[in-house]
């Protein structure tokens, strides 16, 4: 006789992870609206500027893109494999949008030497377009930081600490390529907004390869199952040595950090002849 089918109880949510959450779907949300026009136009405009600018935004919506559904998924609890937490997974995101905006930007570089190589004749609607619409993508931009900012002070989270940099470079990167613009169209079709229009893409490139640097750094530590800094180890070591005499063997001490989660094992030993009631305590204490 078959009885009711059990329910699986719904992960609890805390409030800090829905408010994360809320400001990662409004970043998506807004950012796939605006970069595939931006994109569009980058191409009619022929802004190698604002080309570089919209390369830039649609790769990091793509990833900012998985990056939003695998934190869907941590806080939802459907992620079980990792005994570490997700530190491992926030991170290699972080190193994947790193490595992307160190490609898109040699691809950039490419096309400057080309455009330096083969002048396409410049299109004086296409700038003004062009400048319009870098500064709508600036201000959307600026408005996004201002949210990660607030969604990153309710707690530390690594997808949101890289979109809070990735969104900062977002800023600077389309306020200069919208002031470039500017002046590529004021100067249309003269060497100087030529030059102009490569000094913006040649500034957007600057932050895209700083920014990469900054997300792979910060990765590659978690990735490679770096052991706690030395200022932290000694506080290990003083509780060990304040333990001393009560510990028979001290068999390792492991560090490691999974995102912004630090885990310390501590393998010690005890004499047959010792109670569990005693170990155990002592292992409370440590």
């Amino acid at each position: 006789m078959s009885g009711p089918r059990p329910t699986i109880a719904a992960w609890p949510m805390t409030d800090t992870e829905r408010r994360r959450e809320r400001a990662m779907s409004l970043g998506v949300g807004t950012d796939v609206l605006l970069s595939t026009p931006i994109l569009a136009i980058a191409i009619w405009s022929g802004s190698l500027t604002l080309l570089a600018d919209a390369m830039r935004a649609c790769l990091l919506t793509l990833l900012e893109l998985f990056a939003y559904v695998v934190m869907r998924r941590i806080h939802r609890g459907r992620l079980p494999s990792y005994q570490y937490g997700s530190g491992k997974i926030e991170s290699f995101l972080n190193l994947l949008i790193g490595i992307a905006l160190v490609l898109s930007s040699i691809w950039i570089f490419a096309l400057g030497v080309l455009t330096m190589l083969q002048p396409s004749q410049p299109s004086p609607l296409g700038f003004a377009v062009a400048t319009a619409t870098g500064a709508v993508n600036t201000t959307q931009n600026a408005w996004m930081f201002v949210t990660y900012l607030h969604a990153r002070r309710l707690g530390a989270s690594i997808l949101i600490d890289g979109q809070v940099r990735t969104r900062l470079l977002k800023v600077v990167s389309s306020a200069s390529a919208t002031l470039a613009i500017l002046v590529s169209a004021l100067f249309a079709g003269q060497i100087s907004g030529r030059v102009a229009d490569l000094v913006g893409s040649a500034v957007v490139v600057q932050m895209m390869l700083w920014t990469a640097y900054q997300l792979i750094a910060g990765a590659l530590p978690d990735l490679m199952d770096r052991m706690l800094d030395p200022s932290q180890l000694t506080l290990v070591n003083r509780v060990l040595l304040c333990n001393f005499d009560r510990i028979d063997a001290i068999h390792h001490v492991r560090t490691r950090r999974s995102g912004v989660v630090k885990y310390i094992e501590i393998g010690v030993g005890f004499s047959a002849d010792r109670r569990i009631g005693e170990i155990d305590a002592i292992n409370q204490s440590l």
